[in-house]
């Protein structure tokens, strides 16, 4: 009798069961940095550029220095916006953690 308690004792033990329960995931967010935009909106970036429309070397520093600059900029936060995001999203997701109530 004794062994036969002992054997469920310990097969009990040896899959995880365990006499503290978690009703619910931790209460958790990220930083809301994550979850900020890069730019104000998807139709403005915030960058403004001043030239003389006249002069050729403004549209040469346009096309060749501001342009390419802004678009390695901006699709480098967004990368990393977005991967914060879809990280934080796959715990929730999984339960591992939820965000606060308002």
């Amino acid at each position: 009798m004794l062994r036969a308690l002992s054997a469920a004792v310990l097969a009990l033990a040896l899959t995880g069961a365990s006499c503290q329960r978690r009703p619910q995931a931790p209460v958790a967010d990220a930083d809301p940095q994550c979850y900020a935009p890069c730019f104000p909106s998807a139709t403005d970036t915030g960058v403004r550029w001043h030239a003389d429309p006249e002069a050729p070397q403004a549209w040469d520093e346009l096309g060749g220095t501001v342009l390419p600059d802004l678009a390695g900029k901006a699709l480098q936060c967004e990368r990393r916006r977005q991967a914060c995001v879809d990280f934080l999203e796959s715990l929730k997701k999984r339960g591992i953690y939820r965000a606060s109530e308002p």
